[in-house]
């Protein structure tokens, strides 16, 4: 008897250091409202969730990275089909292929359907809707679970829904999408009372498994969460051997999931490779990342997290500071990744993105708590907020960058185009995988950005030095012309191109290109509105096609 009470005394006292349990924390009066509250129905939510992601996923009309193509998109295309564009990832095969596998499931579905470039366009969409509808399904449950809260669940999944950068993000086909959504369903699982549950642990880490060998820096999450559990769950139990028992468990799972894994990438890549590795050899050994640029440390501090969140961000800050959740086994798994993360030369907004379901849920705990003190504040508050989000997301989703997919869509529809090129940063704009037309492959190109893998060091100087063909031509466009092109060149060479059908540019080269291509057969034909601004001065202002008579 003695016995339990001591463990049960532990118990709580480690479930209160997760710093996170609702139950201690609100009044008597909201926990009894509580019992009243009917949980949600997994299909139907799931069914409602799809609906409202796929209106989601079909109405973006723009871009946003080009990862979101040429990491999936694209070499899941060539799978199927044997045309889209293979970047130099896929040739050094260090991405894994779970991620396209699927797209490219779509795509040899599509390959039955004749329409068109309609099903080649919509497929990829309805895997994209389907992706972030179970991770929104478990944000929910991992929300109920963690809280034992009903109403704050569901809660934090109408902020899912309402928030506007997940509108933008959540259904593109980005691996990082992808891991944000694998991230929430292995933390729904998760023991969070510290107690060793060999089915839940199982399936927990399987998906945890799985989220690392897409993104290999989801692993910060598990090895803190790891950790974590296993110091709690000794000083909770104390019984070493079952937690060596479930560490043997864990182990023979990752091994057949990386014998499963290592079968997949061999029928991708048609060779046994081992992707993780070539990752790390890539970004960590030879630190090569940062040929893509180089942010300061305080980058995700002031950057990354506001926009991740947007209009929450006070929520969240009232949540982290003054009800200070930073302290919650939650609030530490985000301070680890984001600093580790700011270690980290090369960074990104959407890298820290599975942090997104427990940025969620902090908000989510903000408003629940303050939402009694400040209620009429709140019933002047919310309709604006609303608004505000539905015009950000509207704008990023329907206007900002619209022009390099519409560009793509006049490419793929006009058959009298006999061939094209992009006077542009690469990878400017989605490639095969929109444009479906395998007869203009060999009659099509772009400037290119491959990075310095000749080099096998980390010599931030050679890296910094090394010219990509696009930092050529914007060096100096008319040498790069000159020299590249068959009208101006002597004698052709490896890297010559012919002068194509359709000219495209972005209108910062306007005057230049109106100036180069005077009193030559070529004139502006068509022009797209991309953008009012944007971060990269090269990609400012319309696209501009010119056509050859």
């Amino acid at each position: 008897m003695e016995h339990n009470n001591s463990l049960r005394k532990r118990r709580k006292e480690i479930q209160d250091s997760n710093g996170f349990h609702l139950d201690q924390s609100f009044d008597k009066k909201r926990l009894n409202a509580n019992i009243i509250e009917q949980p949600l129905p997994t299909l139907k939510l799931f069914v409602g969730l799809f609906f409202i992601r796929l209106v989601n996923a079909l109405t973006i009309k723009t871009f946003f990275q080009a990862d979101e193509f040429y990491q999936c998109l694209e070499p899941a295309y060539n799978l199927v089909f044997g045309s889209g564009y293979i970047t130099w990832e896929w040739d050094e095969a260090i991405r894994s292929s779970i991620h396209p596998l699927l797209y490219a499931l779509g795509y040899k579905i599509a390959s039955y359907i004749p329409l068109g470039n309609g099903p080649i366009i919509v497929i990829p969409k309805v895997i994209g809707a389907l992706i972030a509808s179970i991770g929104e399904v478990y944000l929910y449950k991992f929300s109920k679970r963690f809280t034992k809260n009903e109403k704050l669940a569901k809660l934090t999944l109408i902020l899912s829904l309402l928030n506007p950068f997940n509108w933008y993000i959540i259904t593109r086909s980005f691996s990082n999408s992808f891991e944000m959504v694998l991230t929430t369903v292995a933390l729904t699982y998760w023991p969070w009372d510290n107690l060793i549950n060999y089915k839940d642990l199982s399936i927990s880490c399987l998906i945890a498994f799985v989220s690392c060998i897409v993104r290999p820096t989801n692993g910060i999450i598990w090895l803190y969460l790891g950790f974590n559990f296993i110091l709690r769950n000794y000083k909770l139990e104390k019984q070493p051997f079952k937690l060596i028992r479930l560490i043997f468990i864990l182990a023979v799972e990752l091994v057949l999931i990386l014998l499963i894994n290592t079968g997949l990438d061999y029928t991708f890549y048609g060779k046994v490779t081992f992707p993780l590795y070539n990752f790390v050899e890539f970004n960590v050994i030879r630190n090569l990342s940062m040929f893509y640029g180089v942010a300061p440390w305080h980058f995700y501090i002031f950057q990354g997290v506001p926009i991740i969140l947007m209009t929450y961000l006070p929520w969240l800050l009232h949540s982290a500071i003054v009800l200070k959740k930073y302290k919650s086994l939650l609030g530490q798994i985000a301070i680890v990744m984001i600093g580790v993360f700011s270690l980290i030369d090369h960074k990104e907004i959407r890298f820290i993105y599975p942090l997104q379901p427990i940025f969620i849920l902090m908000t989510a705990y903000s408003i629940y708590e303050t939402n009694q003190k400040f209620q009429r504040v709140y019933k002047f508050l919310v309709p604006i907020i609303i608004i505000l989000n539905m015009a950000i997301a509207i704008f990023f989703t329907r206007i900002h960058e619209r022009g390099v997919i519409d560009i793509v869509q006049y490419l793929g529809t006009h058959p009298e185009i006999e061939s094209f090129g992009f006077l542009t940063p690469c990878h400017s704009t989605p490639w095969q995988s929109h444009i479906n037309n395998p007869d203009l492959v060999n009659k099509s190109w772009f400037l290119t950005c491959e990075p310095p893998l000749h080099l096998t060091s980390r010599n931030l100087e050679e890296i910094r030095s090394y010219r990509d063909e696009s930092d050529q031509f914007y060096d100096n466009p008319t040498e790069y012309l000159r020299n590249h092109f068959l009208l101006f060149s002597e004698s052709r060479n490896m890297d010559s191109k012919n002068w194509p059908s359709r000219l495209i540019i972005f209108q910062p080269l306007e005057n230049f290109m109106n100036d180069f291509l005077r009193g030559s057969n070529y004139f502006e034909c068509e022009r797209f509105f991309n953008s009012y601004f944007h971060w990269d001065d090269r990609r400012k202002g319309d696209i501009i096609v010119y056509c050859q008579t």
